[in-house]
C-alpha cells in the first residue's frame, strides 16, 4: 500500500510517498507563499501532490497548522501564518481533485502519531508532545488515542497561561507559554535585553550562548525555566510516561537539553523528537493507512 504524507506549514510544505511499514519512497518540498493567501496555498499544495503521487496511491494525508475538525477534514481556525485558510475544507477540496481518499488532522497531533509509529514514541500510549518553533504546538496522546477534544483544540499546550498577566499573546490572552519558549520569544527578548536589533533568529541567539555571551546565557536559562515549568504543571494534569519535544529549536538541543533534564529529573520523562522535520509527513501518511485499514479507533471517518 501507498499513501501520500503532507505537512502544510507557514513556510514550506513537505510532501512524501510512503508505504505502510514507514519507507519514504519519494520526498518533495514547496515553499507555501502563504503571503499570497488561500488559492496560492491550495496551488503549491496540489503541486506537492503531484510530484510524488502515482497510479497506485491510495490515499492522501494532510497535517496543518491550524484547529482542524478531524473529523469532516475543515480547517476551523487558523492564525495569520496562513491566511485565508480558516474555513477551508482540505478533505472535500482533494478527494474531489484526485478521486481517492483524504484525511486532515492538526500538524502536532499528525506529528505525534509519527513519532509513535517510527519514531521516539515507540512502545508508550500516553504522550505530550511540545513542538517548539516560530510558536508552540502540542499534542496528547491518552491510552493510544490522540485528544482531539469538543471543539478541535485538545493540546494548545502553547497557550497555557505561564505568567498571569504577563506579555500579550496574539491569542488575546497575556502570558502564554508560547511568549516565552518560542523560536519568536528567544530572539525578541535577547533584542529587548541586550538592544541589539540586527538578532533576527532563534539560531543567532543559541550560537551567542555557545560563545559565552552573557545575555543569550540568560536568555536560554529562561527559556528552560519557563519550559520546566509547563513540563512540571502538564505532567500533573495528564501524567504522560514520556514528553517528546519536536520543532526547530530541539536542532539547538546541545546549548540547552542537558539543563532540562537536570531541572526535570526524577520529575518529569523527556526525549528529543527523532523524525525531525518529516514527522507531521510521516504521521498524515500513518493517519490515511490505519483509514484505509479501518484500524483508526474502531471509527470509520
Amino acid at each position: 500500500m501507498k499513501v501520500i504524507g503532507i505537512d502544510i506549514g507557514g513556510t514550506k510544505i513537505l510532501g512524501g510517498l510512503i508505504d505502510e511499514t514507514g519507507n519514504l519512497l519519494e520526498e518533495t518540498l514547496v515553499y507555501t507563499e502563504a503571503h499570497l493567501g488561500r488559492e496560492k496555498i491550495l496551488e503549491n499544495l496540489f503541486i506537492a501532490i503531484d510530484k510524488v503521487i502515482d497510479k497506485n496511491v491510495k490515499g492522501i494525508g494532510i497535517g496543518s497548522a491550524g484547529r482542524i475538525n478531524f473529523e469532516e477534514g475543515i480547517v476551523e481556525y487558523a492564525t495569520d501564518n496562513l491566511p485565508g485558510w480558516t474555513g477551508c475544507n482540505l478533505k472535500q477540496l482533494l478527494e474531489d481533485k484526485y478521486k481517492i481518499p483524504a484525511i486532515v488532522d492538526n500538524d502536532v497531533n499528525a506529528a505525534v502519531i509519527g513519532e509513535m509509529w517510527q519514531g521516539a514514541g515507540r512502545g508508550y500510549k500516553d504522550i505530550v508532545m511540545i513542538a517548539i518553533g516560530t510558536g508552540v504546538g502540542g499534542a496528547v496522546v491518552c491510552n493510544g488515542e490522540v485528544i482531539r477534544g469538543k471543539n478541535w483544540s485538545a493540546g494548545e499546550i502553547g497557550h497555557m497561561v505561564l505568567y498571569p498577566n504577563g506579555r500579550q499573546c496574539n491569542c488575546g490572552q497575556k502570558g502564554c507559554l508560547e511568549q516565552y519558549v518560542s523560536g519568536t520569544a528567544i530572539a525578541r527578548t535577547y533584542r529587548e535585553l541586550s538592544k541589539e536589533k540586527k538578532i533576527a533568529g532563534t539560531e543567532e541567539v543559541f550560537l551567542l550562548a555557545e560563545k559565552g555571551d552573557k545575555v543569550a546565557l540568560e536568555v536560554v536559562n529562561d527559556f528552560v525555566n519557563s519550559l520546566s515549568i509547563a513540563i512540571l504543571s502538564l505532567k500533573n494534569l495528564l501524567d504522560p510516561e514520556i514528553f517528546i519535544i519536536g520543532g526547530g529549536v530541539i536542532g539547538a538541543k546541545r546549548i540547552w537539553w542537558d539543563k532540562l533534564k537536570e531541572i526535570l529529573k526524577g520529575k518529569a520523562n523527556i526525549t528529543p523528537a527523532q523524525l525531525e522535520n518529516k514527522a507531521t509527513m510521516v504521521g498524515a501518511a500513518k493517519l490515511m493507512i490505519d483509514f484505509l485499514e479501518n484500524d483508526w479507533g474502531g471509527r470509520s471517518l
